[in-house]
């Protein structure tokens, strides 16, 4: 299986033993990011990662809709959520994979 077409990848970042890794997919809508975040997991890798958390702004007829998952990760969702604002980004789903290295990060998890 292989990623969804369009998929940029981040390099896996480490802190400590915890290490987490970035992906952008072009998705129009909720249920097109259920299916990417599920082919992603199964194509790379993403099955022993501690969280799946991941948020969209789907752009439709001049309207913009915003979900989010913090797949465990308490307030992660919104985190990428406020990026994909600032930045003025749709139409793209953003999800962060975080392999958990036994030590709690804090809010550093969240700038990394």
């Amino acid at each position: 299986m292989k990623p969804p077409q369009g998929t940029r990848t981040g390099g896996r970042i480490k802190q400590g033993r915890d290490r987490f890794q970035a992906f952008a997919v072009p998705c129009s809508g909720a249920d097109e990011a259920l299916e990417a975040v599920r082919v992603l997991t199964a194509s790379c890798g993403l099955e022993d990662a501690s969280h799946l958390s991941w948020a969209l702004r789907p752009e439709s007829g001049g309207s913009i809709m915003e979900t989010k998952s913090d797949g465990g990760e308490t307030g992660a969702g919104a985190c990428i959520l406020d990026v994909l604002r600032k930045r003025n980004v749709t139409n793209t789903l953003v999800l962060v994979a975080r392999w958990y290295g036994g030590r709690h990060l804090g809010s550093l998890r969240f700038r990394i």
